[in-house]
């Protein structure tokens, strides 16, 4: 329990910030055809980021690459729907998961996967060629009730700095219709293991986030088609309900420093080299693991290790538990 003038001074504090609104970043036509950031724009870019824990680029992705990899993810969705080794977040109950995008060589848009905008805000904060360490997507299904409890993906040991990054891309315009993500801005500072419920789930105790809501209540915003979002992976925040008669997807790629050697890996075909060593603005291929051309990327492990201990090739990965469930304890609702 914090001293009475200590949760005063919290409290000030989190009411000043919620006041200050989030401010989208607008990459110009001169910016796209550059393929670069104004100083301007960087600086308005690291300030949301510290200030609220990640930072939205609007324009920041082509719509003819998100087109084509939208496309094949609906495709996609069916058949991983029903595989056996879908992954789950949260349990089948939070109505989300976590599909693998398309890594085949057509569809290694440099635009989407080393988006040059997203890299050039990163290499400020964890430095320069930082390591594409994990690709995912967040998918909340169709007509889906469930959603998923107020959580931070570091489940385990971390720095009090920001190390791991991620970016999302929006495939299509995403509001709280159709599942925009809840997000809670500022809990990146003060950071602290000892407000989750579980040290395996990464869950926020509600006495925890009950109080802060009162002071600095979470966002859903709208987020148009070809945005992207830098994320600090401390940042509280929630997957939402989709009331929508389609999925919504929302990519994710996972950035690290080189210094951290992070121990992940990512399949790609043997054809797929070419590509990935174009992208000389990144470092990815030290965690690339090159499998043969007909491998089905649907089946492509997600396994996050956010640690610097390998993984033991011996234990093989256990998909989240069908019978977890999110329940009314694990999420905010407005009183």
């Amino acid at each position: 329990m914090f001293p009475i003038l200590q949760r005063a001074r919290l409290c000030h504090g989190l009411k000043r910030r919620s006041n200050l609104g989030i401010q989208r970043i607008r990459i110009s036509e001169e910016e796209r055809k550059a393929t670069r950031l104004s100083h301007l724009n960087i600086q308005r870019s690291l300030n949301e980021f510290h200030r609220h824990g990640f930072v939205i680029l609007e324009n920041a992705v082509g719509h003819q690459s998100v087109e084509h990899i939208h496309q094949r993810m609906i495709q996609d969705f069916e058949k991983y729907r029903k595989s056996s080794n879908i992954r789950w977040n949260q349990g089948h109950h939070s109505g989300n998961i976590a599909q693998p995008p398309p890594s085949l060589p057509e569809y290694l848009h440099e635009d989407v996967w080393a988006n040059r905008f997203g890299v050039e805000i990163i290499k400020h904060i964890i430095g320069p060629r930082p390591q594409l360490s994990f690709a995912t997507s967040n998918v909340a299904l169709p007509k889906s009730t469930g959603r998923q409890a107020v959580h931070s993906d570091y489940y385990c040991h971390h720095f009090d700095f920001p190390v791991f990054l991620e970016v999302n891309i929006y495939l299509h315009d995403i509001d709280s219709h159709n599942g925009a993500t809840e997000f809670w801005p500022g809990t990146h500072n003060g950071y602290s293991k000892a407000d989750h419920s579980s040290a395996k789930t990464g869950w926020i105790k509600k006495e925890v986030f009950t109080p802060r809501a009162m002071v600095s209540p979470p966002i859903q915003p709208a987020i148009s088609k070809g945005s992207l979002m830098i994320r600090d992976l401390r940042c509280w925040h929630a997957g939402r309900e989709n009331q929508d008669s389609k999925p919504r997807i929302i990519l994710g790629f996972i950035f690290s420093p080189r210094w951290f050697g992070s121990h992940m890996r990512m399949a790609f075909q043997h054809s797929a080299r070419p590509c990935l060593e174009s992208w000389s603005h990144i470092d990815c291929l030290g965690n690339v693991a090159f499998v043969p051309d007909n491998f089905d990327y649907l089946e492509s492990p997600q396994d996050i290790n956010l640690t610097q201990i390998p993984y033991d090739p011996n234990v093989p990965y256990i998909p989240d538990s069908r019978a977890v469930k999110v329940t009314q304890q694990d999420y905010w609702t407005p009183p």
